[in-house]
């Protein structure tokens, strides 16, 4: 899907020289994008120290607590994301049933709020251009045989590498 939209974006792929306007109106990229960044964000969490004694619910936190905040389990919370909240399925980001209640605090790829990326604007627009760029002009398929793990500390990254083989695309 990702391609077929590309490819109607750009029909001459040797005159692809997208502006960051008709990057962002690719519907099916911005899906894309999101749902990779949810699944494996940047970070894997952020701490936080309580400035001062506060009540959440039920819950007592007294000044001075460390609060983390693990991504990787906010990202995959089936009381957010659904029943398929394991899973990446970039048309998630197309229902609306969904996306009406995700709020600034659900979705953190980027944390937010004046401790937020100071660079995550940078960095979207970074990825869906290489990413458009990428998948415009090439067809990736994994390696027969090859077993990619995930390594989680001190980033996230597939280990040992990730083998693929490549060809371009011809039209």
């Amino acid at each position: 899907l990702l391609r077929e939209e590309l490819v109607k974006a750009f029909p001459d792929k040797s005159k692809f020289n997208p502006t960051l306007e008709e990057i962002n109106a690719l519907e099916y990229l911005n899906c894309v994008v999101k749902e990779t960044l949810r699944i494996n964000s940047p970070v894997s969490g952020f701490r936080r120290i309580n400035l001062k004694d506060k009540v959440f619910g039920d819950y007592f936190v007294p000044k001075g607590t460390v609060i983390t905040i693990a991504l990787s389990a906010l990202h995959r919370l089936p009381s957010i994301w659904g029943p398929t909240a394991n899973n990446f399925e970039p048309k998630r980001w197309l229902d609306p049933s969904l996306t009406k209640n995700i709020t600034s605090l659900d979705y953190l790829p980027f944390n937010n709020g004046p401790r937020g990326c100071i660079g995550g604007k940078v960095a979207l627009a970074e990825f869906k251009l290489l990413l458009s760029m990428l998948i415009r002009n090439f067809v990736f398929q994994p390696i027969e045989g090859f077993h990619i793990r995930k390594r989680v500390f001190p980033l996230t990254k597939p280990d040992p590498y990730l083998g693929l083989a490549v060809s371009i695309v011809e039209s």
